[in-house]
């Protein structure tokens, strides 16, 4: 939370004064400025020169290897595959390089050139005030939900505990002195706050006591007493911070990200505005339940705590008294600069006063009183009951008094059956039946409700944790959904290299189809995502007006459809490719998750006045901002993308199986090109929707559905599990923090899941456990073994050969006639010879004419071509698919299939139309040859029916002879 060497200290205050605009487009800011002339001729500073040769480094790798695969897609020979590995490789590695290479550049830019620094100030100066504006509501309507406000809230009383604080020299950082302050205090928190110098306070106390509710009070008094440029306070749960994988400052900033949408977008340096908000000096951390935090990771998160601590970073922590002493005594440290207070108990006066107050009046002959006033009496006259002590000890805590309230002030119930001490024998069993009677005393349908809250209670204790998060609702429901995505997408990538390569291949010396490693392949990485994967946090995409919903939706049809028709007509299957992604990126992408950027207006017209668009709705949307809200959100996303913006977010697991998508479009073309019709077209669709199908089933929404149906087929939860959330937070059950929910209090969910057969929770973080534990090993060996078969795997495709024909050399094609025959055709013949080489096509050539050569003078030319085989083509196939194409005649106008004696598999002569010099052909095929055999002379004349004969039987005898001469010389 301290301010980065480097970067310029933030500003106390933002002035208003010059030509600046502040735009919100999906999770960017954009800030437009109308500078006045004075920052015109600033120099570019070197280290801001460093950062962009560093940020250009990954494009102009990018553009290498996007250059490279277009070389591979257009070379022959055996250059094709290293070519285009070497480029998907320059892909796959500088792709996830650009965004953060970016942002340094940013930050570097921001940090080093004086004309940034006061547009940055203003962008989060505007973030803090609409952050301020949404915390405002929604802490209004938790204290109206949780009436804590109502008759008047509980009087919370507390002390100073100096023996938990650091010395008062360090915490009064103005003077020095070590005389100590006076905190106690018992209604205004935040006024005490302010006289601590340091800003650091540490609030302890007893279970139950009202810490978190003091938190609450004081954030939201505070919030109202901010300043124009004061710090927004904001409440961060400690339960959800694993300090062995994050620091304080990356961990708020993506809890407040994760709360509050509009804090996740893109800062002038390129953070996140959340972290920007952290390290500039505008937030207030309200660390809150330090205690909730797991036994093992308590001291760890002190000592990360106090390392994040600049000079001047304030926080209030709460945390129960013990677990808070034991964790220092482990850690042997102590907070620097930090206050301690610890909150006293209730008196039994004021637990009467406000349980009087809270309950409606009864009139008793002719006096008013309460059901509580028995109670009450037995309080005052006999003090030294053991039943009368128990009770007053419960009493003593917010917490207790609270539950009294609502079980017996709000019911028809008799709270003179707290005195029964056969019933309560002790204070535990007095705390356990109000504990137990909440629920049963705010909903009607308390025995189906109460099993459903029992339920959630035990899965929360068996996670570790009180987040209740509905996209965690049940790990069997995420991982079935992202199996059967996995399955599902993969299998249709193995049956499409299955279709595209119908030949056999040898693993391990076991002959076998090209699609069975494959599919072995694509079955590990199912159950490495299942396993290894923990699927996509919910994803946020900003509302858009309906109508620029019109124009994307248009480009993604026009990219979509252009891209299948050129593919089609051309069979082009990396601009299938290309076009399928641009489609996504740009149209989806660019167009619908970043909404249009607003054009500047006139200089004149420029404020800084003008809020962001978000801004501009005001706080309304702050309330509804929860579960419901990011559920629909996510839903949205997925559709909006089809799916595709999870694919990044699904974690390294998801990403394997991407790649084998992309090995089964692009394997195939380590080989020559297909020619099969309608193959990239196919490929095109197959792996677009494989990867849809991949993206949405690792959807937080996919995997809430496969969770909500599993739940509810089971009898465990609702169908509409979200109302139930929303139901038992209305009525105090639950708690509202950010986007999940928590039970009202640890010891409540405690009590539920004891109700339900579980025992207490460990308070053990998830990432213990011994699966957890396994997870990354598991990952690196899944990786491992898929990267080396896809290697593999690309390797065999390249060296993959269909089959062979029976002819794999010919002879020099002037040797295969007798000169002497073909001086009865063409008189004083001389053979010019010449061959020409492609990868998958050898074509020899010999042609005859005079040696003076004059305009009657007749030539033959003699073409034999040797096709080789392709990926899914052997060399007869392709001969057999050329036969009778590209005859070299001109214009026919005449075409005859012919019987040369079994001579050759089959043959066709035909006549192309010349004014004055006519070609006649013929051409035979002999397996995996075609001889063709053309004959031109001058002076034949069209309806000439001897001449056109003659020539027709010159060129089939030449042809007999050659193939002839060829059977022959083959053994």
């Amino acid at each position: 939370m301290n301010v980065p060497a480097g970067e310029p200290a933030p500003h106390q205050e933002a002035h208003a004064h010059d030509n600046s605009q502040i735009h919100m487009a999906g999770r960017d800011q954009y800030i437009y400025h109308s500078s006045d002339g004075t920052n015109r001729d600033q120099v570019p500073v070197p280290a801001a020169g460093r950062a962009l040769a560093r940020m250009l480094a990954p494009f102009c790798v990018l553009v290498t290897g996007v250059t490279l695969v277009w070389v591979a897609y257009d070379a022959d020979g055996w250059i094709r595959g290293p070519f285009l590995l070497a480029g998907l490789a320059c892909v796959v590695v500088t792709s996830p390089r650009l965004r953060p290479a970016v942002r340094r550049w940013r930050l570097t830019r921001t940090g080093r050139n004086p004309g940034l620094a006061p547009l940055r100030e203003r962008q989060l100066e505007g973030a803090a005030e609409q952050l301020a504006r949404e915390l405002a509501v929604l802490w209004n309507r938790e204290m109206r939900i949780r009436r804590l406000q109502y008759p008047t809230p509980l009087p919370v009383r507390w002390v100073n505990a100096d023996e938990m604080g650091d010395h008062w020299a360090n915490i009064r950082t103005g003077d020095g002195r070590d005389a100590p302050l006076d905190l106690s205090g018992s209604s205004a928190l935040h006024e005490v706050y302010s006289r601590i110098p340091s800003g650091r306070l540490l609030i302890l106390g007893q279970a139950g006591a009202g810490k978190s509710v003091l938190a609450l009070r004081f954030a939201l008094d505070r919030l109202r007493a901010r300043g124009p440029s004061g710090r927004v306070p904001v409440l961060l749960p400690m339960a959800s911070w694993d300090p062995a994988a994050q620091d304080l400052e990356s961990w708020a900033a993506e809890r407040l990200a994760a709360d509050h949408p509009a804090l996740a977008g893109r800062a002038v340096s390129g953070d996140t505005v959340a972290a920007e908000l952290l390290r500039s000096s505008r937030l207030l951390p309200v660390l809150d339940g330090f205690d909730e935090m797991s036994t093992q990771s308590r001291h760890h998160a002190l000592r990360r705590l106090r390392a994040s601590l600049g000079e001047a970073d304030p926080f209030l922590l709460t945390s129960r008294a013990d677990e808070y002493e034991a964790a220092v005594r482990q850690a042997d440290i102590v907070l620097p600069a930090t206050a301690a207070v610890r909150v006293e108990p209730l008196s039994v006066q004021e637990s009467v006063d406000y349980l009087h107050r809270t309950t409606r009046k009864l009139v008793v002959g002719r006096t008013m009183a309460t059901k509580w006033d028995p109670v009450f009496t037995r309080l005052r006259e006999h003090p030294r009951d053991p039943q009368v002590l128990r009770l007053r000890d419960v009493l003593t805590t917010p917490l207790m008094t609270g539950l009294a309230r609502i079980t017996y002030s709000d019911t028809p119930r008799d709270p003179a059956e707290l005195m029964d001490h056969r019933r309560f024998p002790s204070r535990a069993a007095i705390e356990d039946h109000l504990l137990g009677q909440l629920v049963p005393a705010v909903t009607d349908q308390s025995e189906r409700t109460a099993r459903w809250l029992m339920f959630l209670a035990q899965h929360l204790n068996s996670l570790g944790t009180q987040d209740l998060e509905w996209w965690r609702l049940s790990p069997a429901g995420p991982r079935a959904a992202r199996a059967v995505g996995a399955l599902l997408a993969l299998g249709a990538a193995t049956a499409l290299l299955g279709w595209r390569v119908d030949r056999q291949t040898s693993w391990f010396g076991i002959d076998m189809p090209v699609w069975v490693p494959f599919g072995v392949l694509c079955l590990i990485s199912v159950a490495d995502v299942v396993f290894s994967s923990r699927g996509s946090p919910p994803q946020y995409v900003p509302r858009t007006e309906p109508g620029r919903m019109v124009r994307p939706a248009l480009a993604v049809v026009a990219v979509l459809g252009g891209g299948l028709l050129y593919s089609w007509l051309l069979q082009y299957l990396l601009f299938q490719v290309i076009a399928a992604a641009a489609a996504v990126i740009f149209s989806v992408g660019h167009l619908i998750l970043r909404r249009k950027r607003p054009r500047p207006k006139t200089p004149g017209q420029l404020t800084v006045e003008e809020p962001l668009e978000d801004l501009r709705r005001g706080p309304s949307d702050a309330a509804t901002r929860g579960p419901e809200r990011t559920l629909r959100e996510d839903r949205l996303a997925t559709l909006v993308t089809l799916g595709l913006i999870n694919v990044p977010m699904g974690g390294p697991a998801v990403w394997r199986a991407a790649g084998l998508l992309i090995i089964a479009a692009f394997a195939p073309e380590l080989s020559l090109a297909d020619a099969r019709p309608g193959t990239g077209a196919i490929t095109t669709v197959v792996t677009f929707v494989a990867f849809a199908v991949l993206g949405a089933s690792s959807s937080a929404w996919c995997g809430f559905g496969a969770s909500r149906v599993w739940l509810w087929g089971a009898g465990k939860l609702p169908w509409n599990v979200l109302g139930l959330l929303g139901e038992a937070h209305r009525l105090g059950v639950l708690r509202q923090s950010g986007a999940v929910y928590q039970f009202r209090h640890s010891r409540l969910q405690e009590r539920l899941a004891a109700q339900a057969g579980k025992p207490a929770p460990a308070r053990a973080p998830a990432n213990n456990s011994r699966i957890e534990e396994l997870r990354p090993v598991v990952g690196m060996l899944s990786s491992l073994v898929l990267a080396v078969g896809s290697i593999a795997m690309g390797v065999d495709m390249f060296l993959l050969k269909a089959e062979s024909g029976p002819y794999e050399a010919v002879a020099p094609v002037c040797e295969l006639v007798d000169r002497e025959e073909l001086r009865k055709f063409v008189p004083a013949s001389r053979g010019e010879p010449s061959e020409t080489h492609d990868y998958e096509l050898v074509k020899k050539y010999c042609s005859w004419n005079a040696d003076t050569a004059t305009a009657g003078d007749p030539v033959v030319v003699i073409i034999v071509d040797l096709f080789k085989p392709t990926l899914t083509s052997t060399a007869v196939e392709r001969a057999d698919g050329f036969f009778g194409h590209g005859l070299p005649v001109g214009p026919i106008v005449s075409r005859n299939t012919v019987d040369l004696g079994r001579v050759g598999d089959e043959a066709v002569t035909a006549v192309g139309h010349s004014e004055d010099r006519p070609t006649i052909a013929t051409t035979v095929r002999l397996d995996n040859l075609l001889v063709t055999v053309t004959y031109e002379v001058s002076g034949l004349k069209w309806g000439d029916t001897e001449g056109y004969a003659r020539s027709t039987g010159i060129t089939q005898d030449l042809a007999r002879t050659v193939v002839r001469n060829i059977s022959d010389a083959h053994p």
